[in-house]
């Protein structure tokens, strides 16, 4: 029975690795190149939204 778990394991890991690899290489859309004026979502664990950083 261990032997489908280790397996199991090793594809899921291994889709993660392709996945991460395939979204590395995706352009990113037209028009997100600047991240300042965004203010689209309400994600507050974005960290490419300024506003949603605390001030000091």
């Amino acid at each position: 029975m261990s032997i489908y778990a280790i397996i199991f394991l090793a594809v899921l890991f291994a889709v993660y690795i392709g996945s991460y690899m395939l979204n590395k290489n995706t352009p990113k859309p037209e028009g997100c190149e600047d991240m300042k004026e965004c203010s689209a979502c309400g994600n507050f664990a974005c960290t490419m939204n300024s506003h949603h950083k605390e001030e000091e």
